[in-house]
């Protein structure tokens, strides 16, 4: 197998997508699929199937396998990635306790950009004024308050009293989302 390096921020936007949290779903409920059978349950063409699975695939949540003209797949992370066995464990209870898709997809966008992984690493090292994160960051005023209005609308961040700290999560979820990004 290739040595897969996935950044988080770009798993997160892989995730970040209904088609691919459903095929996520479908492959957690079935066990394994192949493409067209994929392509039949998600109402979408073979070829966009077979691109969704292998954006999946490339972050090391889903496994292939060849069988004669078929690829089939599985859900089985790929364990050289450090956070993906816990990421896809995180949501397949999410799916198994019926989290709706939209509420998975909405706590996968909180980290879809670097800065935000940056600003959850730096509040993880304690609470921070807005400027302490600013000369931390080096971002502009604008975009600082971009991201932290991001993850403080995801629930990851919370302002109080002029210090932003991180919240304390019960949504496993969002942990796992958490600790691999801190990590």
């Amino acid at each position: 197998m290739s040595r897969l390096r996935p950044t988080l921020w770009r798993t997160c936007r892989v995730l970040a997508c209904e088609t691919r949290l459903e095929m996520l779903r479908l492959l957690f409920e079935n066990g394994e699929l192949c493409v067209s059978e994929m392509a039949g349950l998600t109402g979408i063409s073979p070829h966009n199937a077979s691109t969704q699975l292998r954006a999946l695939n490339a972050r090391g949540l889903i496994t292939p396998r060849r069988e004669n003209q078929k690829v089939i797949y599985r859900a089985e992370a790929n364990e050289e990635l450090v956070a993906a066995p816990a990421l896809l464990e995180a949501l397949h209870n999410a799916f198994a306790k019926k989290t709706p898709a939209k509420i998975i997809f909405y706590s996968c966008t909180a980290f879809t950009h670097e800065r935000r992984i940056e600003l959850a690493r730096a509040l993880a090292e304690g609470p921070r004024t807005f400027g302490e994160l600013r000369n931390h960051t080096e971002m502009s005023i604008s975009a600082l308050a971009h991201h932290l209005e991001k993850l403080s609308a995801r629930g990851f961040v919370k302002e109080q009293e002029g210090l932003y700290r991180l919240r304390r999560l019960k949504d496993p979820l969002r942990r796992t989302l958490l600790k691999a990004v801190c990590s």
